[in-house]
């Protein structure tokens, strides 16, 4: 049963790559160009949107992105099609919903009963995303909408040319130079964003398109062009370069992949840079699984295993790279990392407190003056669903997670494997990443944190050499008087370990 499951997915695969990557590339293309006529209203919606992603981005309207496409679909439905027939939810909109509704009546009641206030600014940003992103799934799931993988293939590659020239003019010829950001076209007209770029206004009303004091490869600016922060452009190229997999065209599929990868390394973002190589080999082994049944499949797993585990030399080897990979990556932003390691286990430490329904807001500051690195942020999972929303909340969005890849599933005819692997993209990358704005408007979590991060481990370090330097013996305690540090003298005179 299991190897006639295998043999039929990677036959469906096939159909996919063979029909859609050569007989539809040559009904839809002319030369490098695509034949607009030949796509679909869902198509050329898709594709341009892509297209004009910079031009999203100097309006200022990306959160507002999803509810301009329903809108516009529901004109379109009235004015061709007489009115709009949506079908049943399926669950994954039902436990949107009531995770958009939870979130959305769970934070007021927490502002009523903490502050006695509302926010209503917040509310209605908070409504346009999250209830025109639900919608907007429930109108793609009623009237089955595909987008043919050529499609969306020549779009983003249209995107990543836009991107690298974007890159050429302001790294190489203008040598990445500090500037002034510029506020988005509607900040300009809401005003809500008077004067010049300040922590705390929110990301979203300027145009920053790369960090000047922040580094990413080869001494290069970290760039995110035009989504804002670099980890959002991160999940951008990462999927991609998944996507580049799916193209038959081999020349295509390289140039693009490559190019990719490129913006994915300036985007400075660690967490995919290691999980997007490792679902491409994932990828590889499933594609053998496919090619050669379930049997085959596992015994691949089974040689690697057997390899990596009985010859010490490899063993050694692999475990030595590993080590020196991430030491790496950890040296690349030695204080982000260290910043980030307080706050996780801070987060973890205050789960407990209020397990069920959460805390609602971010906690305290883990270093005092740095309220960018607060308890409950820069995870996903850990801070916006477990630390802030609770057993309650966690479940709700586990439940709309896993009837969307049902759906995935259900709905698998003619959707390439970058689709699949895109969920997988979003599932690993959330245990360390919080998705701001794009996901929960929370962009100002990220403003300017290289910067800060820096600075305030410099200070203590340098705080750390100092005491350490000291003859004297100095010992610091809170307001509990509970000892909280000393230096190595006084750990000296009490004969204790001053690591402890």
């Amino acid at each position: 049963m299991s190897k006639l499951f295998y043999r039929q997915f990677y036959k469906h695969n096939q159909y996919i790559r063979n029909n859609h990557d050569n007989h539809n590339k040559k009904q839809l293309f002319s030369g490098a160009i695509i034949k607009w006529k030949l796509l679909t209203i869902a198509e050329k919606v898709v594709s341009s949107n892509i297209i004009l992603i910079p031009v999203w981005w100097i309006l200022g309207l990306y959160r507002y992105m999803a509810l301009f496409i329903l809108i516009g679909a529901f004109f379109y439905e009235y004015r061709y099609r007489g009115g709009i027939q949506l079908k049943k939810p399926t669950l994954s909109v039902l436990f949107l919903l009531i995770f958009s509704s939870y979130n959305l009546i769970g934070l007021n009641f927490y502002r009523l009963a903490t502050t006695g206030n509302l926010e209503v600014t917040a509310d209605l940003r908070f409504l346009t995303f999250w209830y025109g992103l639900t919608f907007l799934l429930w109108y793609i799931q009623s009237y089955k909408i595909k987008v043919r993988l050529p499609v969306v293939a020549w779009s983003v590659s249209i995107l990543v040319v836009e991107m690298l020239a974007f890159w050429i003019i302001g790294e190489l010829i203008f040598g990445s130079r500090d500037y002034t950001p510029v506020r988005t076209i509607f900040s300009i007209f809401a005003g809500n964003a008077d004067g010049g770029y300040e922590p705390g206004k929110g990301l979203a009303n300027y145009l920053i398109p790369y960090r000047p004091n922040d580094v990413s490869i080869a001494q290069f600016s970290r760039w995110s062009f035009f989504f804002i922060i670099p980890e959002v452009l991160a999940l951008v190229t990462g999927y991609i370069i998944l996507l580049a997999l799916d193209i038959r065209n081999s020349f295509w599929s390289g140039l693009l992949m490559s190019s990719s990868f490129f913006l994915l390394l300036i985007s400075g973002t660690r967490s995919v840079w290691l999980v997007v190589p490792i679902l491409i080999f994932l990828r590889f082994i499933f594609n053998k699984g496919f090619q050669q049944g379930l049997t085959a499949l596992l015994a691949v797993i089974a040689l690697t295993s057997w390899i990596t585990l009985s010859f010490p030399v490899v063993t050694e080897s692999l475990f030595e790279a590993y080590e020196s990979q991430i030491v790496n990556v950890e040296n690349y932003r030695a204080d982000s990392t260290e910043v980030r390691n307080d706050i996780y286990q801070e987060t973890l430490k205050a789960i407990p407190e209020k397990p069920i329904f959460g805390h609602w807001v971010a906690g305290s500051a883990v270093l005092k003056g740095f309220e960018l690195g607060r308890v409950g942020t820069h995870s996903f999972i850990l801070g916006t669903l477990a630390y802030r929303l609770g057993l309650v909340g966690t479940l709700i969005f586990l439940s709309f997670w896993i009837s969307l890849c049902i759906w995935f599933y259900k709905t698998r005819e003619n959707r390439p494997s970058s689709g699949y692997f895109l969920l997988a993209l979003f599932s690993l990358v959330s245990t360390v990443m919080e998705f701001g704005e794009m996901i929960g408007c929370m962009f100002h979590m990220a403003e300017q944190l290289a910067d800060r991060l820096a600075e305030v481990v410099r200070q203590r370090n340098e705080l750390g050499t100092i005491l350490s330097s000291m003859d004297e013996g100095v010992v610091a305690v809170d307001s509990e008087l509970r000892v909280i540090s000393l230096n190595r003298s006084a750990a000296t005179l009490l004969k204790l370990d001053p690591a402890q």
